[in-house]
């Protein structure tokens, strides 16, 4: 194993033993492990990554999570520098930092969500088998079952029985069994990898479709995305009142910033181009002249409580001329009754 992207999954349910299940996804095999925890803890996060993944497995090269507590305790870091494993971690409310396990996570809560509901109420005991019924189903990103990536053979279920798709005995030599596991295991590797070099591609075009490169540069003031909002009310707004200054961009190749509260000291934060909004400059306001009275007003003063700044320019020479008078018509016949027509 090279990566593993790690994640918790609250059920929300306060009348279940586990409240968590620690989701941990290995990203090119896809295998996963779904295991339950009553808390978030480090100590819980240990214990379960040592009994379930570490000690079965091996240890990864690389865990990469998001920065709850549990993930970036001292303990977790003790237990990487022990094994040499590096630790990654994704920017702060960035869920797409860590897109394998939170798509795990829909998939997991589909599988629960086929229980009955005397079943769910003992949740746990069903999550193995829905986990390896999981792990034996084709990938659509790898075109493989994650169990044949990591073990390089399809494991016997239940299924298999039934419909008698089980392969029988080899009578072929350790050598011979050894070289051709080891030809099956370098053609899927090879073909799993280029189908998930298609699959990251396909999906690299559909979110370029409505993304927009804007970069900030440093010393720009933005915008926080406000993440309790939902805790404020929906008439709250969508980002933080106070305003954050731009220090640097820690990496030039991604869209990752290191901001500051504007005008104070303040701790400095990591955040996702996607959580930033840039803001225009603070205007000082002007104070407006006074309204003249009606003894001071003049002609020009009417003119602009209508919207006027400036007098209205006239011709030279013109002078104003005077009104004609009414004149009566000359008609004879002007269709009047005829015991008033002359």
């Amino acid at each position: 194993m090279h990566i593993v992207a790690m994640d918790f999954l609250t059920l929300s349910r306060p009348t279940d033993r586990y409240q968590n299940i620690l989701v941990v996804t290995d990203l090119f095999t896809k295998y996963a492990w779904a295991i339950p925890t009553p808390d978030q803890t480090a100590v819980a996060t240990a214990r379960a990554l040592w009994t379930h993944v570490i000690q079965p497995f091996g240890c990864p090269e690389v865990m990469h999570s998001d920065q709850g507590p549990g993930f970036e305790s001292r303990l977790i870091k003790e237990l990487c520098m022990i094994y040499g494993c590096r630790k990654s971690r994704t920017t702060p409310y960035h869920p797409q930092g860590n897109g394998a396990c939170e798509r795990f996570n829909q998939t997991l809560l589909s599988l629960l969500g086929t229980l009955e509901a005397e079943q769910q109420r003992h949740w746990a005991g069903y999550l193995p088998g829905l986990v390896q019924a999981y792990n034996n189903t084709v990938h659509a990103s790898t075109k493989y079952a994650p169990s044949f990536l990591m073990f390089g053979r399809h494991l016997r279920t239940p299924v298999d029985m039934l419909t008698g798709a089980v392969a029988s005995l080899s009578t072929t030599t350790t050598t011979e069994w050894v070289s051709r596991h080891h030809q099956q295991l370098t053609y899927a590797y090879n073909k799993a990898s280029t189908s998930l070099l298609q699959a990251a591609s396909t999906n690299k075009k559909i979110y370029d479709k409505a993304a927009k490169d804007s970069p900030l540069l440093p010393g720009e003031r933005v915008l926080v995305l406000d993440q309790r909002r939902r805790e404020k009310g929906k008439l709250s707004g969508r980002w933080e009142s106070e305003p954050q200054v731009v220090v640097a961009q820690p990496y030039p190749d991604r869209p990752v910033y290191r901001v500051r509260p504007e005008g104070k000291d303040g701790p400095e934060r990591v955040l996702h181009r996607n959580n930033l909004r840039p803001c225009l400059p603070c205007l000082v306001p002007q104070e407006l002249p006074s309204e003249p009275t009606a003894e001071e007003q003049t002609p020009a003063d009417g003119l602009a409580l209508w919207g006027f700044a400036f007098p209205l320019p006239v011709a030279e020479g013109y002078e104003a001329a005077q009104a004609p008078e009414p004149r009566r018509s000359q008609r004879l016949n002007r269709q009047r009754p005829q015991r008033y027509r002359e």
